[in-house]
């Protein structure tokens, strides 16, 4: 078995069950909010993150919760499953590997900058915009964890297509790969395993049949990282074409965006 068989039949985590539990409860036509808060608040430790997460600056509530109901009644189904899933990620790759600290912490920022984006541009639903972001290099979790010497193929990487193609040579497999598979794995749905499979192409997907959806996953992506660079003082080196792409598809010229962007890193409780 070659090392990307094994890291894809081997070592991608299960679906948690209270996931499963919770989906089906979402596609039942009248979803009891009794029962998700109860499935929710049975696991102490998941309940306290999801409160938690629900009461940060982030998701604007301007009031405190005190109970998993409480984030149900005030956020809405879909926005507390997205929470409970990124909650459910972080702690199947827990590590102490700062290199794992340091990849959750940036795709917890930027899973909160695509929310705050989607809902300034009214793009796409805000409980999948913060999904996809938190998946996005869920695969790079995979390969901490399994693959050896990862975290020195990550220092070396000038920009994402160079790691992308550093990963496929000395692994066999890229980090876009085996987050599409986790996605997949854990039954979130397919425009968000696209959008996480392809997040460093966007420029090579006109023409593609892929979901409009995914595209729209993919421009906020681009978008929100680039606010994250930001502000960590830093610009991306792709920025002048990433800029024009993620426009085009959010229909918004290079100036637009930029306004956008800095009205949403200047709101209260912005993630960058």
């Amino acid at each position: 078995m070659t090392s990307a068989e094994k890291l894809l039949q081997a070592e991608l985590p299960p679906r948690p069950s209270v996931l499963t539990s919770l989906a089906a409860e979402m596609q039942s036509e009248e979803p009891n909010l009794a029962n998700v808060s109860a499935m929710v608040s049975s696991d102490v430790g998941l309940a306290a993150s999801v409160i938690k997460t629900v009461n940060s600056p982030y998701f604007g509530l301007g009031r405190q919760v005190a109970s998993v109901q409480q984030a149900v009644t005030f956020l809405g189904l879909g926005e507390v499953f997205g929470i409970v899933t990124g909650a459910l990620l972080r702690r199947v790759f827990m590590s102490g590997d700062p290199a794992m600290e340091r990849l959750w912490d940036e795709s917890t920022a930027r899973g909160i900058t695509m929310r705050q984006l989607s809902l300034a541009l009214r793009a796409i639903a805000p409980d999948r915009a913060y999904t996809c972001g938190l998946f996005e290099n869920s695969g790079m979790a995979l390969l901490l964890l399994h693959a050896p010497g990862y975290a020195h193929t990550l220092k070396q990487a000038g920009d994402g297509r160079d790691l992308l193609e550093r990963e496929r040579v000395r692994y066999g497999i890229d980090h876009g790969a085996l987050g599409q598979a986790l996605v997949r794995t854990w039954g979130l749905p397919e425009d968000i395993a696209l959008a996480v499979r392809h997040h460093h192409d966007l420029h090579h997907l006109e023409g593609v049949e892929v979901p409009w959806q995914t595209k729209l996953l993919i421009a906020l992506s681009l978008v929100a990282n680039e606010m994250v660079r930001r502000a960590r003082g830093e610009r991306g080196p792709k920025w002048g074409e990433d800029s024009v792409a993620a426009g085009r598809v959010l229909e918004l010229s290079v100036s637009e965006l930029e306004q956008h962007m800095q009205t949403v890193a200047a709101a209260p409780g912005a993630a960058a």
